[in-house]
């Protein structure tokens, strides 16, 4: 199965307000997980008050805690002498801009969180005489993992929403699959293409094509690209030049970093110029071919939807005999492992993850999954699951 992929991951703009298709899964995220949360706020007898003062916490550690992740772990080069842009959400060059953030990273997400559960459960104290700083309780200290228990289910339901939005995004693409599956990102290929010929070229368009027009190597996809000039475009000479041109680029792109295309150097350029009427837009339909790629961000969502479908339904049969940590311990066993399982498909994110044997996001997994091992044998150790706590003490 193939798949030639060319979404605009904005879906509306107007002026200077963006609509993208990320932003939309990303508040879709909490929207889905809200009624499920205040649902297991409800069967263990809590406030609904409480549910929604605690949701505050969480979307303020989600947001933060993945936008410096990402810096930090990711960008600091491009961030450590302009921290203002970290947390803005808008540029001024060359013009006023809503952009919302251009990067968030999972694994600061989890921090976030865990750091903003801490927040809630404790307050600072700082007095001046004496001077001195404590940490006071603000409500029992078992809280802390019951909260996390419940709230890594719907972390794996925001983990699929987010990939979803990645690749509408066509970004933390895999490699190529080297077989007769999987995606050509052709985004990225068609916005390079339109900017350099937006004086001359109307549209253009990416399209899977069933029949090899021209000889093609084995295991990619042929793509034809279709390109309407526009109206003044009206001498056939003028277009052939452009042709070459585009193949020249059409070349160039196929030996970048990490490319999407494929167009051999060694032959002329593929094409047919059709003109259906007189004075009507000229159209060259161009025979290339496409790198086919595995869609991690797809393997990663369907992960995560499976583990929230399962968490869940092992906290509705067993909640009332699962020791507190037990869940949030064996998820954040399992979601880093599969995390660490698919950066081996994925090409790497920045240029410094070449030179290292593991990637960032699987060195980011290893400490997760220690301390869901641990919390994992903790439970083991106090006794089994369901009898750590007394009768109605459970999740």
């Amino acid at each position: 199965m193939t798949m030639v992929w060319d979404v605009n991951p904005i879906l509306f703009q107007k002026g200077f307000f963006m609509l993208r298709w990320y932003g939309i899964c990303f508040t879709a995220a909490f929207m889905i997980a809200l009624p499920f949360w205040h649902y297991m706020f409800a069967k263990a007898g809590k406030a609904r008050e409480e549910a929604e003062r605690l949701t505050t916490y969480i979307a303020i550690g989600v947001m933060a805690g993945a936008r410096l992740g990402h810096v930090i772990f990711y960008d600091w080069s491009t961030y450590k002498h302009n921290l203002v842009a970290i947390f803005s959400p808008i540029v001024f060059s060359p013009e006023f801009q809503i952009v919302g953030f251009s990067g968030l990273a999972s694994h600061g997400a989890a921090i976030g969180i865990v750091v903003a559960i801490f927040f809630y459960i404790k307050r600072i104290s700082i007095a001046l005489v004496p001077p001195r700083i404590r940490l006071i309780s603000r409500r029992p200290a078992h809280e802390f993992l019951w909260i996390l228990d419940h709230l890594v289910i719907l972390f794996a339901l925001g983990g699929a929403c987010i990939r979803i939005g990645n690749f509408m995004n066509s970004e933390i693409i895999g490699k190529p699959t080297q077989k007769n599956y999987g995606v050509v990102f052709a985004r990225e290929v068609r916005e390079e293409l339109s900017a350099r010929y937006a004086a001359v070229i109307q549209t253009m368009d990416f399209q899977k094509e069933t029949t090899c027009a021209l000889p093609i190597k084995k295991h990619y996809q042929p793509l034809r690209l279709t390109l309407s000039f526009k109206e003044e475009v009206q001498d056939e000479e003028v277009i052939t030049r452009l042709l070459q041109k585009l193949k020249k680029d059409l070349v160039r792109l196929s030996y970048v970093d990490q490319p999407m295309i494929y167009e051999p150097y060694e032959t002329a350029l593929s094409y047919e110029l059709i003109q259906r009427k007189p004075n009507v837009n000229y159209q060259v339909v161009v025979h290339t071919s496409g790198i086919l790629r595995h869609p991690t961000q797809l393997y990663e969502a369907l992960s995560c939807f499976c583990i929230f479908i399962l968490s869940f339904i092992w906290w509705y049969t067993k909640r009332q005999v699962i020791a507190r940590g037990c869940m949030f311990g064996t998820f954040m066993l399992i979601i880093p492992l599969f995390r660490f399982f698919h950066e081996f498909y994925k090409e790497y994110q920045v240029a410094f993850e070449q030179t290292m044997w593991l990637n960032m996001g699987q060195l980011l997994s290893l400490p997760w999954m220690l301390i869901g091992l641990f919390l994992i044998l903790r439970s083991v150790k106090l006794g089994h699951t369901g009898v750590i706590q007394k009768k109605g003490e459970g999740l």
